[in-house]
């Protein structure tokens, strides 16, 4: 193989590790607030999103999957925390309506994340996203 075909092979490997990496985009009207390649929160959350239970679980799952990276690279983690706790809070009573018996699992991820946050402990937001994720699945029946 020559060493054009090895850089070509190698930049393929690259860029195609680099894609499987990335984490899907949410839709932003406003694009700005990015600061080094950072989502960049101009104006704090002061309700959760309306919509389904099973979208708000969603939406706290996909918070959640960033908790790790912001404690571990010295990110915005507490305010990620901030949402994490109001989603769960707007969704809890409607959760302990429905499916009471997730509400204590759902609440140990949150306590995990909590703890993740106030003792720098990337690893307990990462066990915090996997057990949310199978909560959130058998919630809405895709696990």
């Amino acid at each position: 193989m020559t060493l054009r075909r090895h850089l070509a092979a190698g930049a393929t490997a690259l860029l195609l590790l680099g894609c499987a990496a990335e984490e899907p985009r949410l839709a932003d009207p406003d694009p700005a607030p990015i600061s080094g390649g950072v989502i960049v929160d101009t104006a704090p959350t002061t309700s959760a999103a309306p919509g389904s239970p099973g979208e708000t679980l969603a939406e706290m799952a996909a918070e959640m999957s960033r908790l790790s990276a912001l404690v571990a690279e010295g990110g915005d983690a507490q305010g990620s925390l901030d949402r994490i706790v109001l989603l769960w809070t707007s969704v809890e009573p409607e959760i302990e309506a429905t499916r009471p018996g997730l509400v204590n699992g759902i609440s140990t991820t949150v306590e995990l994340a909590e703890t993740s946050v106030g003792r720098n402990r990337p690893a307990d937001a990462d066990k915090a996203f996997a057990l949310l994720t199978d909560l959130v699945d058998s919630y809405t029946g895709d696990g």
